[in-house]
């Protein structure tokens, strides 16, 4: 994730689809500067407590899929997401309590 993140300073886009899955990461702060993503897989990361470092994050072309999260509370980090173009799966996070992060979100 460090890698992508470059210098921090500027806005990225992913055409393919972005996986996050089996990492001790407590957060994505690196990807800050992400604004578009061709699908998101995050799965069985089970340390992570935010999806914060998704903020600037507005469009997914694919699919969106928050599996297996036990520590993940919430993914109000997605509260500028606003189009997902295909499917929706949010699962198996113990620890979730609230998808209000998602409010902004349309399927086109």
């Amino acid at each position: 994730i460090e890698a992508l993140a470059g210098d921090g300073n500027s806005c990225f886009s992913i055409s393919g689809k972005l996986v996050i899955e089996r990492t001790t990461l407590t957060g994505l702060e690196d990807l800050r500067n992400l604004y578009s993503v061709g699908g998101l897989r995050v799965h069985s990361n089970l340390a992570l407590t935010s999806l914060g470092g998704l903020c600037n994050l507005t469009r997914i072309e694919g699919d969106l899929e928050i599996v297996n999260n036990r520590a993940l509370t919430n993914v109000d980090g997605l509260h500028n997401l606003t189009r997902i173009g295909g499917k929706l799966e949010i699962r198996d996070n113990a620890s979730l309590t609230s998808l209000e992060g998602l409010r902004n979100v349309t399927r086109q």
